[in-house]
Parts: structure tokens; C-alpha cells; sequence
């Protein structure tokens, strides 16, 4: 009885030790962005970037890059990109925005953001408003906010006129 018992929790351990976090990083076939509009002069837009480096950004409203653009992206670029969103990937979906525990201090106008991991069994997807305020929502937002400058879509999103004419991007 203890043998069967002892192989039974083995089994039921190994499978929870091949799902950890980086493994379910590694499933991560693509990744999915859209920055939604705010009241003002949000940059509004949305890509897509897959594992293989393949790129392809849509500037829709307020971007420096208007339309289709595809672009490329290093290995440890995907990997710093994917690394910096995995903590706030939910099972299934989630939306915080009015309404959610986590959005009891909602300030109105605001940009949403939706990420979306895609692999080949199952997609999840995080949508977030920015002007939910709560406290615990503040690193979220600043990884969700600065994610994209990890990829080249940083300088389509938006890039800043120096005095001179010339371009610097936004890092």
C-alpha cells in the first residue's frame, strides 16, 4: 500500500514539476499587444511578435508609424520581452477594469492595454485600464507600459523630435 501510495505522489509531483513558470514560458507560441485609445492623444496600436522573431506592428491613431509595418526580433529580445509580461499572464482571461477587486480607484479617460499568449493548445489574455489606480495594480502597469520597448516597435510607437531634427527613441 505505501508503494502504490509513494508512485501515486510521485506521478502527481512530477506533473506539477514540468509546468513551472519558465516552461510555461517556452509554450508561449506568440504574443499579442493592443493599446487601446484614451480621451486625448493616445498612441493606439496593436502586434504581434512570435517566438521565431517574427514581427508585425499596426499603428492605428496618435503612433509615429501609421499602417502595417513588420519588423524582427533577436532571440533575447523575445525572451526579455516574454519575461517581462509573464508574471501578470492569467489562466484563462482576466479584465481589470471597472467593476474588478482590483479596480476599486478608477480614474476615467485613461488607455487599456490587452495581451494575449497564444500557443498551440490555449490562449490567454489580460486586458488592463490604465486608470484603475489601486496600489497593487502599479508594477503591472509600469511592465505593461514598458514592454514594448524591449522590441523595435518601441521607435513606431513613438519617437521624440530632439531640438536639432533628429529622432531619439523612447528609452
Amino acid at each position: 500500500m505505501m508503494k502504490i501510495a509513494a508512485i501515486t505522489f510521485a506521478v502527481a509531483t512530477a506533473g506539477a514539476v514540468v509546468m513551472t513558470p519558465a516552461t510555461a514560458q517556452a509554450l508561449v507560441s506568440s504574443i499579442i499587444v493592443e493599446r487601446g485609445p484614451c480621451l486625448g492623444t493616445c498612441a493606439v496600436y496593436r502586434f504581434r511578435v512570435d517566438a521565431a522573431g517574427a514581427g508585425l506592428f499596426e499603428g492605428q491613431r496618435f503612433t509615429t508609424a501609421l499602417g502595417k509595418h513588420r519588423f524582427v526580433v533577436t532571440p533575447e529580445a523575445w525572451a526579455a520581452f516574454q519575461a517581462a509580461l509573464a508574471p501578470y499572464r492569467p489562466a484563462g482571461t482576466e479584465e481589470i477594469t471597472v467593476g474588478h477587486p482590483r479596480c476599486k480607484q478608477m480614474a476615467t479617460d485613461h488607455p487599456s492595454v490587452s495581451v494575449t499568449w497564444q500557443n498551440g493548445k490555449a490562449t490567454d489574455r489580460l486586458s488592463f485600464n490604465f486608470g484603475c489606480r489601486d496600489p497593487e495594480n502599479a508594477a503591472m502597469a509600469r511592465a505593461l507600459t514598458g514592454a514594448p520597448d524591449l522590441l523595435p516597435v518601441a521607435d513606431l510607437i513613438e519617437r521624440i523630435r530632439l531640438d536639432e531634427g533628429e529622432f531619439h527613441g523612447r528609452r
